[in-house]
């Protein structure tokens, strides 16, 4: 078991209720009812004699995504102390089991792997690949939590054709509902966390 100073112990226990206080609001958030949707998806239409491509997409809308992304770059970002790799090294440091410790660093490298991989089907970007932590970055930091010129541009670029800009869409509400899994899950470790914290005071 880690040794922690009473000051350790109070940050500690800050940064954790944070993370689950955020974690509860994602979860309150109409987003992941509407992205997780039985008929979420999209549909593709291709007009053989007019050669077109149309894309229609059933999701959550702007308003629900907008709330949602407000709160989850508390999630990415380290300004707050509650980035995922962050609580997953604070972990490290907790009187709490081994094996707690061990799920949280574990479920967390299979999130960074799906996030690193490339779309399926395979969308490129001037011949590079996509992959779904590319189109968080690009959403979230291009339109949503911030305009960033870098992503704003790439985001702009989507735009430019319409059917692969509502897919890529769909990947981003997809890739970021497999976040929001790990989130909640951690979310839930963290009420044991916080009480064997709490005892330990």
């Amino acid at each position: 078991m880690a040794i922690l100073t009473t000051t350790d112990k109070i940050e500690a226990l800050k940064r954790l209720r944070l993370f689950n206080e955020k974690a509860q609001e994602l979860r309150s958030y109409s987003f992941i009812e509407k992205a997780l949707h039985k008929d979420a998806g999209v549909e593709i239409h291709f007009d053989a004699e007019k050669t077109t491509l149309e894309a229609k997409r059933v999701g959550a809308d702007n308003e629900a995504r907008a709330a949602m992304c407000l709160v989850l770059r508390f999630f990415l970002q380290p300004r707050d102390g509650v980035e995922l790799h962050q609580v997953a090294d604070l972990y490290q440091t907790l009187p709490i089991k081994d094996e707690d410790k061990r799920l949280v660093c574990d479920n967390l490298k299979i999130l960074d792997a799906f996030l690193d991989r490339k779309t399926e089907p395979e969308l490129a970007l001037n011949n590079n690949p996509i992959t779904y932590g590319e189109i968080i970055e690009t959403f979230l930091y291009g339109e949503q939590a911030h305009t960033n010129s870098d992503k704003r541009a790439v985001l702009e670029t989507w735009k430019e054709i319409r059917p692969v800009y509502i897919v890529l869409e769909n990947f981003f509400e997809y890739a970021v509902c497999e976040t929001l899994r790990y989130i909640l899950w951690l979310s839930t470790m963290n009420v044991g966390a916080i009480r064997a914290l709490e005892q330990t005071t």
